[in-house]
């Protein structure tokens, strides 16, 4: 087992075992491979020797399940401990209740025990979405969670920036980027078959190295056995810090042909939200090889045989999606699908690490592309069911199917503003039902007046129905929604609604609400955006030509021509 030497994390584990009776917060802050995770994990592991019910809190990063699978980890955790029972596991499961019940069930639980329970947050800032047209709803969702855990009268340790106002009591600690690299590289055992390479590494004293966090001496490691120690020792200097350290492995792995089962593989473990285990492993084809050891070794962190692969690592797959073609990319969701379901139709009824492997049967299920999968594992709740609507629509542009699963969620959430959009958006789509589909862009902007997006599809939708005098009479309700013009507003805003409207405005047609539209932006926005100054050269040429005064636009004949 490949298990890094962290002093600061040793350090830090003892003195939080002494301040535990005591305290009831800590804020555990530092860089993004620091090795925050691992603290975590590791007090959780103390406090439940202590007696205490530890809940480890760490859903999918910036995924629009997180608050979702945040939720279903605290039900785990407790039910573990004898907190919660299957009736209230059973309650979460239950898709027909709604969301605010099930938000009321997590204060309960919470309040239970409050001397007993301590909930272990992995960087909840980083468990919501981004902003945008489809990721505002489920951040809400996420931040919803989060408040209560926050709020919740148990002890906390947070990874992470701060969620919450610094209180006296509270406990700060700032984690840094330190591994003893030279004794950790010496451990032959920590490194199988390239153990020669790590020891030769940790002989040739490279400077700096026992400031750099685990995972860059993981990926030195990798780098050194592709290359030569030697090689990456004339390398190593200031400035190779971990972006530059996987953008040379990767670099060395695409140009070495033997190594393709090896990113194959990085690219599949990268589609894995939880930890994973030896079987799901093979399951997933890492390699048994010298490869397979490079990268369980260098790539993957394991704890007591149970292995992750970093979030940034992740990402770096995701960059470089020709590793797996897309029918590649399915397979692997499809297999992912198949272990996490075998795995939860074998639980008892009572083992809430079933709700969290149904979760993502059903999220690896959806990615398939495959419809009976999707009908493998049961949703919980009708945000996963708008999260399959959006990619029934937007990837598989199965706009029917997406409009009956909006109906579904509309069915278990009825004031679900993200569902109402959508089924009248791919209704629109299909062509189907006019009056529903105003009937559902209405009631959205009703439910969530603040969301720019639904107004801004709803105007557009009453523009493509040539029904001009009710669009203007929607853009100035959008304009005192947001209290524009507001050159303090954020710029998002404008984009997100000027530029769209005046984009559709200048294709139908409409000049003067277009010129309307286009001047409601404050000078200062957008100066140097290219996008807005296309916008405003269209629109004057085409003012131009409806005026008659030349056969052939001015702006244009000096592109054709080459006019001063």
């Amino acid at each position: 087992m490949n298990v890094a030497v962290l002093p600061e994390v040793d350090r830090l584990q003892r003195d939080w075992l002494e301040e535990l009776p005591a305290r009831w917060f800590w804020q555990v802050e530092g860089g993004h491979f620091a090795g925050k995770s691992t603290l975590l994990r590791r007090l959780a592991a103390t406090a439940r020797e202590e007696g205490y019910v530890a809940v480890l809190v760490q859903p999918p990063e910036r995924a629009p399940d997180a608050g979702m699978a945040a939720m279903l980890d605290v039900a785990r955790g407790l039910a573990a401990a004898g907190v919660i029972g299957a009736d209230d596991l059973a309650g979460v499961r239950d898709g027909g209740r709604l969301w605010a019940d099930k938000l009321e069930d997590l204060d309960k639980w919470l309040e239970s025990e409050p001397d007993r329970v301590v909930l272990f947050c992995d960087d909840p800032v980083r468990w919501s979405s981004g902003t945008g047209e489809d990721s505002d709803h489920f951040r809400r969702q996420a931040d919803e969670v989060v408040e209560r855990l926050m709020a919740a009268p148990c002890r906390k340790v947070v990874t992470g920036k701060p969620c919450l106002a610094r209180q006296r009591k509270d406990r700060r600690w700032s984690l840094k980027a330190v591994s003893a690299a030279a004794p950790w590289l010496r451990e032959r055992a920590a490194w199988g078959e390239l153990a020669g390479v790590a020891e030769e590494l940790a002989a040739r004293n490279l400077p700096g190295l026992e400031e750099r966090s685990a995972l860059e001496v993981r990926l030195l490691v990798a780098l050194a056995a592709l290359r030569s120690p030697e090689e990456v020792a004339r390398w190593w200097g200031v400035g190779r810090e971990r972006r530059r350290l996987t953008g040379e492995l990767i670099a060395a792995l695409e140009k070495t042909p033997e190594a393709r089962a090896l990113l194959e593989a990085w690219g599949r473990l990268s589609l894995v939200r939880r930890p994973l285990d030896e079987p799901m492993l093979e399951a997933l084809g890492v390699p048994a090889d010298w490869w397979g050891q490079l990268l369980r070794h260098c790539l993957l962190f394991e704890e007591q045989g149970v292995y992750r692969l970093h979030e940034l690592l992740k990402a770096d797959a995701r960059e470089h999606g020709l590793w797996l073609e897309p029918a590649a990319r399915r397979e692997a969701h499809a297999r992912l699908h198949g272990i996490y379901r075998e795995r939860f139709e074998a639980r008892e009824t009572g083992d809430g690490l079933a709700l969290v492997e149904e979760c993502e049967a059903f999220h690896h299920g959806m990615h398939s592309g495959d419809v009976a999968l999707m009908d493998g594992a049961r949703p919980f709740f009708a945000a996963q069911l708008d999260i399959l609507g959006r990619t029934l629509s937007r990837d598989h542009e199965n706009f029917e199917g997406a409009a009956g699963v909006f109906e579904r969620a509309l069915k278990w959430e009825p004031e679900d503003d993200y569902a109402h959009h959508y089924r009248a958006y791919n209704l629109d789509i299909l062509a189907r039902d006019p009056g529903l589909v105003e009937i559902h862009y209405q009631r959205a902007i009703e439910l969530e007046p603040d969301n720019v997006w639904w107004h801004s599809r709803w105007i557009n939708y009453l523009i493509t129905r040539g029904r001009m005098s009710a669009a203007r009479g929607a853009w100035r309700e959008a304009l005192d929604q947001f209290e524009l013009p507001d050159p303090d507003a954020d710029p998002a805003l404008y984009g997100s609604l000027h530029i769209w409207v005046a984009r559709l405005l200048l294709h139908r047609g409409q000049l003067d609400m277009a010129r309307e539209v286009l001047d409601g932006i404050p000078e200062g926005e957008f100066r140097d955006d290219p996008g807005k100054a296309a916008l405003k050269r269209r629109l004057d040429a085409l003012v131009q030509a409806r005026r008659g005064e030349v056969v052939f636009p001015e702006l244009l004949s000096k592109v054709v021509y080459g006019g001063d």
